[in-house]
């Protein structure tokens, strides 16, 4: 919850100290409480921010989310997404 009010501080430097984040990637939140973040970041954030919900049921608050699907389906899209960016 915390990163969540953070990332919408405008005088916030990041967690590295060089400026504020552009993107912010949620995964393996209760869905109630990623979807209050993300309603809190969609209307108060700086508009440069990306979100991204890559858990397997709809965020509608995220810039970009995965549809509502099986576990079957989730598991095999994520593996597809790991071995894109060269993972096993």
């Amino acid at each position: 919850m915390d990163i969540g009010n953070r990332l919408k501080d405008l005088e916030w430097n990041g967690v590295d100290g060089e400026g504020q984040h552009d993107l912010a990637l949620f995964m393996g939140m209760p869905y109630y409480m990623e979807w209050l973040i993300l309603s809190g970041l969609k209307h108060f954030a700086c508009e440069d921010l990306m979100t991204i919900s890559v858990d397997r049921f709809y965020q509608p608050h995220a810039a970009w989310s995965f549809p509502n699907m099986t576990i079957e389906e989730w598991t095999k899209n994520l593996e597809e997404i790991v071995s894109m960016l060269g993972g096993k």
